[in-house]
């Protein structure tokens, strides 16, 4: 069949003919008449071609419209959540929330079909943890020297403390010297009165490292006169090179020696015999009291009645958290007065800039946007949620459009009545080990931040099995928040999902000596055989994506827990 295109050309030539034919006189009346007549009709069949061409783009136009209009009136099944931020409200006497019906993409119930299993993954059973001292680590009757003692001052909230007791016990064995038990801060933001023993077992502490380090509860009299320990400070992060010359000749002279606002005082990188004995304490000799035990468990329990699994969500959205990183999250004056206020808590923090710390991933997300990566994610409506929290800025209408996505929402306080949670409401380190127990024993652990906690559970968790832990990439979905009122809901999803390779607490996703030691402690990692199945590709991408991760982490302030940091850097 000839083409529009074709007869276009035969037309040009045929026109371009007629004028040479008439500018030179040269043909008959009749040829003129006949090419005239030929011209006629080529036009006529064009205007038929045309009509058609037309006729078929209207009617594809008319297809189009009708579906647009469908998509308005008659929205799919499974969009029965629609998503427009800071348009939702709490209905009174109940937890729900209303949605405009004019946004711009549909968030699905259902989280949808990711092709594995979300609670779990394939590789965890080739990888557990290893801490048993060797055959060349000296024990702690040969190692210790008599007369020696080391005591702590830790500082901080719980899991900060938590660093300065692992890291204690280290500093004890590069000394040669009989460790104190550490004395908790009491002073610190969350004005906790709790000693050592009320929050963690001091005699399993004791008995389960009896072969590393001597340890003792108290300091014994000189004689008939009290120890006057020495106080210093070492410098962050200190290796044992610098204990030795530091600490070591004050500790001769004196023989007791206090270190004070310990934590993250010890190297991030040590020998391997030095680094399973942190894991040995972290993991093993560190076990909360009874009554905190048996709360945690039944707090536990009472998860696994209401579903087979659920997820635990450290959110890290208070007012001081807030205060401290210098975010700011579109509150206006208010916002801006009230985190100021805040702010002004700590004298050495310079002016924020707001915009380039939540650029640089260095600001929790909102709750309605870690609702939203976790739907992106695959967990659907009908998933348990169980939120690690203090109180939330913005309270419940901050709260409110991720209880609209996640409706089965819980915390210790849903979960547990008052007279159960009395013995330890007072005291903040106590609740902290609660939500601390219900985190690690909990399928999917998420946090909103990079902060002590969140760090310590994604050790714990890679240690015991490597069940998953994931973070958000927060300078990737920083980015995607931004835009999401722009794209398809399935292009938001599939962007989430590819933006947390390597997010997600995978095994292998993040390279040895990456991070804080006590988020990877690769050297406590053993593989089991049958590694060889995983698949060599995805590991690749998982390290490419840590890798990326690592080089927007900035432990020394991005959790509320280093109060002291700045100061602290600056006495140092």
């Amino acid at each position: 069949m000839t083409t529009l295109k074709e007869l276009k050309k035969l037309f040009f030539s045929l026109k371009i003919r007629r004028k040479k034919s008439e500018r030179n006189n040269n043909t008959t009346t009749i040829h003129l008449h006949g090419s005239n007549g030929f011209y006629i009709g080529l036009k006529l069949i064009l205007w038929r071609k045309r009509r058609r061409v037309f006729s078929f783009i209207s009617a594809i136009s008319g297809c189009l419209l009708l579906l647009l209009l469908s998509s308005v009136y008659f929205p799919p099944p499974t969009a029965n959540n629609l998503f427009l931020p800071r348009h939702s409200s709490v209905v009174k006497g109940r937890e729900a929330l209303e949605y405009n019906f004019e946004a711009m993409f549909q968030v699905p119930a259902s989280g949808g079909n990711l092709g594995r299993d979300l609670w779990s993954w394939s590789q965890s059973t080739f990888y557990y943890g290893c801490s048993n001292a060797s055959k060349t680590f000296q024990t702690a009757d040969i190692k210790t020297l008599p007369d020696r003692y080391l005591l702590i001052a830790t500082s901080g909230g719980l899991n900060q403390q938590r660093t300065g007791i692992i890291d204690a016990v280290v500093a004890a064995y590069i000394l040669n010297a009989t460790l104190v038990i550490p004395r908790l801060d009491q002073q610190s933001y969350w004005k906790d009165t709790s000693c050592f023993a009320e929050i963690f077992d001091v005699n399993w502490f004791i008995s389960y490292l009896s072969r590393d380090v001597e340890i003792i509860k108290e300091l014994p009299p000189k004689g008939c006169k009290a120890w006057i320990p020495r106080t210093i400070r070492v410098p962050r992060k200190c290796d044992p090179t610098c204990y030795e010359t530091r600490v070591l000749p004050v500790l001769n002279r004196t023989q007791a020696v206090e270190l004070t606002k310990f934590d993250y005082r010890l190297s991030n990188r040590l020998d391997t015999e030095l680094q399973k004995l942190r894991c040995r304490v972290n993991y093993h000799a560190l076990r909360f009291t009874d009554p905190i035990l048996k709360m945690g468990k039944l707090l536990v329990e009472r998860m696994k009645t209401k579903a087979k699994h659920f997820i635990a969500l450290h959110l890290r959205f208070e007012p001081d958290m807030l205060a401290f990183s210098g975010c700011y999250y579109g509150g206006g004056d208010k916002e801006r007065a009230e985190l100021g206020a805040i702010r002004k808590r700590w004298k050495t923090l310079h002016a924020s800039n707001p915009e380039k710390v939540r650029r640089n991933g260095k600001c929790p997300l909102t709750p309605e946007e870690v609702g939203l990566m976790l739907r992106a994610l695959g967990f659907g409506s009908d998933v348990h949620v169980y939120v690690a929290s203090g109180d939330v800025y913005g309270g419940e209408e901050s709260l409110a459009p991720l209880k609209g996505l996640f409706p089965n929402f819980h915390s210790k306080q849903t979960i547990a009545t008052k007279e159960e949670l009395a013995q330890f409401s007072s005291f903040s380190g106590r609740m902290a080990a609660l939500d601390y127990i219900v985190c690690d024993q909990t399928d999917v652990f998420v946090a909103n931040n990079n902060g002590n906690m969140a760090r310590m559970l994604a050790g714990r968790r890679r240690y015991f099995g490597h069940k998953p832990a994931i973070r958000p990439n927060a300078k990737k979905l920083y980015k995607l928040f931004l835009g999401r009122n722009n794209m398809t809901w399935e292009e938001f999803s599939s962007r989430v999902r590819t933006y947390q390779i390597g997010f997600m607490g995978e095994p292998n996703e993040m390279k040895p000596g990456k991070g804080e030691f006590h988020e990877n402690p690769d050297s406590c990692l053993c593989q089991a055989k049958g590694i060889e199945t995983f698949e060599e590709k995805n590991r690749k991408d998982a390290v490419k994506m840590s890798d990326e991760y690592q080089s927007i982490e900035d432990p020394d302030w991005i959790d509320v827990d280093y109060l002291y940091k700045i100061e602290e850097f600056m006495s140092d």
